[in-house]
Order: structure tokens, then C-alpha cells, then sequence
């Protein structure tokens, strides 16, 4: 509820300013934007309870960036980022394998490393993983992450 609500919320706003000023938002001032309004609501008598991850591509300096953001609206730039309770157990395999010069390739595999490391340990069921690449082409999804995909790296 509270996720869908706010996500259309803050696109809706966004795009509004774009059709305002003739510009897009950067990655950087969306998420500024973003958790001004999740800080705005949490002193309100409706607060979002909303954890979220923002990604982006900035055009001016021709990098791709990510912003992690809690319930609290604390936000933090970030390489890689998990949420949830999967990110308690894939945020220590992104430590140590993660490398900035990655391709997609590599970046596909480390994610299916931790997809395996959630369904060996996360008690919830969650077969399937949709995986999502945004650079300075646009957003394009990649082949999503299954079952048979993890057991195929698996065997390999």
C-alpha cells in the first residue's frame, strides 16, 4: 500500500516538474526530492512507511548512481545497496565480491550469487527475481532470476 502509493506520488511530482521547468531532475535531486517529501510525511499524521532504493543515470556526469533510503528518510549514496531482510545476508557477498569495473555479465552473476544466498537462508519463499540495469541507454531488464538459473550456476 504505503509503497505503490508513494512511489506514484513522487513520479507523478517529478514528472510535473519536468513538464514546469523543460528539464528532467537528476538522479541526485530526485532523491533529494524524494526524502524531503518521505521527512515531510513522517511528521505528519500519515507517514509513509516506505524503504526504497532510487536509481539513476546522470547525463552531466555521465555516471550511474544509487540512493538508499529508510522509513526515517535517512539516505545514503551507495555502489550497491539490498534492503529487506535478503539484505542482511547479500550485503556481505556484495562487500567482498563487488568491483566498480564490472560488466553486466559479472554484475548478473554476483546477483545470482545473492539470490542463492537468500533462498538458502531466508525462511520466505521467493522464486523468482527481476533484474533491472540502468545506464546512459535507458532502463532495460535483463534475463530475470529463477530457480533453474541458480541451480545451472550452480552446477557450473
Amino acid at each position: 500500500g504505503d509503497t505503490t502509493q508513494f512511489a506514484e506520488y513522487i513520479q507523478k511530482n517529478i514528472q510535473l516538474y519536468k513538464m514546469r521547468n523543460s528539464y528532467e531532475l537528476s538522479p541526485s535531486a530526485a532523491a533529494n526530492f524524494t526524502r524531503r517529501n518521505l521527512a515531510d510525511y513522517l511528521r505528519s499524521r500519515t507517514p509513509y512507511m516506505v524503504n526504497l532504493l532510487l536509481a539513476g543515470y546522470d547525463t552531466a556526469t555521465e555516471t550511474p548512481e544509487l540512493y538508499c533510503m529508510d522509513y526515517l528518510a535517512a539516505m545514503i549514496k551507495a555502489p550497491y545497496a539490498a534492503h529487506g531482510y535478503g539484505g542482511f545476508f547479500t550485503t556481505t557477498i556484495m562487500d567482498r565480491h563487488y568491483k566498480p569495473d564490472m560488466t553486466k555479465d559479472q554484475a548478473y552473476a554476483l546477483m545470482v550469487e545473492c539470490v542463492r544466498e537468500v533462498h538458502k537462508r531466508l525462511i520466505i519463499n521467493l522464486p523468482n527475481f527481476s533484474v533491472i540495469v540502468i545506464d546512459k541507454d535507458g532502463v532495460k531488464n535483463m534475463d530475470p532470476i529463477t530457480p533453474a538459473i541458480v541451480a545451472k550456476t550452480a552446477e557450473a
